[in-house]
């Protein structure tokens, strides 16, 4: 063939190549999505091969039967057995606990009362730790007294000899109204009517102790000359409460001791412009009880005025000695605390000095122990001997006091240490080894029984 007739290929530009290319992206993409779908149709038909196959219930076998017969079965929380049953179950039970206590709610008084009595029990164990320490201060305070110098040689040292350092005056130019010329009666304490245009004397004065909102009138016996300023002096001060302290071995001399109230029931005496009348008389129940009167005093002027007051009676405790027990005293300081008036107490002796100070320096500190509050008895004795002249002189009464104090915080403190325990009943017989030769004899009603000292001592604390 010729040269000439030879076929030549015409040379590619750049824009074939460039479609060429695109080509074979496309073609590459259409075989890469083939073998997708390839994959995708095997995995599926590999997924149809594989069907889950469920058992078929027993209550559909039965169904299916035609033979199958029909047994009703009782439904009951019992015998659901299955998961939604049992969830079932529970969430009853606990609406049904729910709606218990939506139907019967606590109330709220009832509330209040768990709460109260929840902080009554913390406080009263609170209080009772601050009770027993002042208790326990109080001992401590005997202890080192008697261990040292003994209460006997203090008191005649420190407390005996302590003179009044105020004025007489009254008590001096009303010679004809005391029953005793060397007892004094100071000025700034002594009783004075409300009305000071009344010229008024009488042997009387009132104490007071710091902390302590009760207050006292010690007195003589009154004499057959003053019997009328006495009732005047119970109707100016409001007073409601008498304690007579009087024995009857002083009453049989009726001259210088004169039967100052009515006592006998339903009698009645007049003195002056005061009228007494007596409602009732209570015989004493127990041994070292007193006799209680009831009165109703009538003041007879323009504007009549009536007042009730109550007179309490121990007739067995002789002049000069202490009674013949420490029941005694405590047994009036409970009939003290029953009347919780702010008028002021009458205790009233054969002179006023000295079984009318014993029982107003125990009331007193067992009072100020019962609140709670500290207790040094040399403090209280030269607060009473500043305000009632020669107040418990003798050593007796003193040393009875204290005795009867430790016998009172020794039944109260029920949670005393028991190295304290053993020291009270070593000091208690070393203290009362001073007193115990001179005491009163016994009641002698024989017919009256002798009451425990819890009987006495506790039952105050609920009054």
């Amino acid at each position: 063939m010729d040269k000439n007739n030879e076929l030549t290929l015409p040379e590619k530009t750049g824009q074939d190549n460039n479609q060429g290319s695109k080509k074979g992206q496309t073609d590459s993409k259409k075989k890469d999505q083939g073998s997708r779908k390839a994959r995708g149709n095997s995995k599926k038909k590999n997924h149809s091969s594989k069907k889950v196959v469920r058992k078929t219930s027993k209550k559909k076998k039965n169904a299916a039967s035609p033979n199958a017969q029909l047994i009703p079965v009782a439904k009951s929380p019992g015998n659901d057995k299955s998961p939604a049953g049992f969830g079932r179950k529970k969430a009853g039970e606990n609406l049904n606990e729910v709606m218990k206590h939506l139907r019967a709610p606590t109330p709220r008084a009832q509330q209040e009362l768990e709460k109260t009595n929840w902080k009554t029990t913390t406080t009263e164990t609170e209080d009772e730790d601050v009770a027993g320490q002042k208790y326990i201060k109080f001992m401590d305070q005997v202890a080192f007294i008697e261990n040292g110098t003994t209460l006997s040689t203090f008191f005649s040292n420190h407390l005996m000899n302590i003179a009044p350092t105020s004025r007489s005056d009254a008590f001096h130019g009303n010679t004809f109204k005391n029953q005793r010329k060397d007892v004094p009666c100071i000025d700034d304490t002594r009783v004075k009517l409300a009305d000071p245009n009344i010229v008024y004397y009488i042997h009387a004065n009132h104490i007071m102790f710091d902390h302590l909102k009760k207050t006292y009138i010690t007195t003589q016996h009154p004499l057959p000359g003053t019997l009328n300023d006495f009732w005047a002096m119970v109707a100016d001060q409001k007073v409601e409460t008498i304690v007579s302290l009087t024995s009857s071995s002083s009453a049989s001399n009726p001259n210088v001791y004169p039967m100052y109230y009515p006592n006998k029931p339903e009698t009645f005496n007049n003195f002056g412009q005061f009228f007494v009348y007596c409602k009732t008389v209570t015989q004493p129940k127990t041994k070292y009880g007193c006799k209680e009167y009831k009165f109703e005093l009538v003041v007879q002027a323009d504007n009549e005025e009536r007042r009730s007051v109550r007179l309490y009676h121990y007739p067995h405790w002789t002049k000069n000695m202490v009674p013949a027990s420490s029941k005694v005293v405590l047994n009036l300081v409970k009939k003290i605390g029953k009347k919780k008036s702010q008028a002021p107490v009458v205790v009233q002796c054969e002179t006023g000095v000295n079984q009318s100070a014993e029982l107003v320096f125990v009331d007193a500190m067992c009072t100020l122990l019962t609140r709670q509050v500290e207790v040094n008895f040399d403090v209280l004795f030269r607060q009473m001997r500043s305000q009632k002249a020669l107040a418990m002189t003798q050593l007796l009464h003193f040393l009875h006091s204290i005795a009867t104090v430790m016998k009172f915080i020794k039944i109260r403190f029920s949670a005393m240490p028991s190295h304290y325990a053993a020291q009270m009943d070593s000091i208690l017989p070393a203290i009362s080894k001073d007193f115990g030769y001179n005491m009163c004899i016994e009641p002698s009603e024989p017919q009256l029984r002798s009451p425990t000292m819890e009987e006495i001592v506790i039952e105050k604390e609920g009054k």
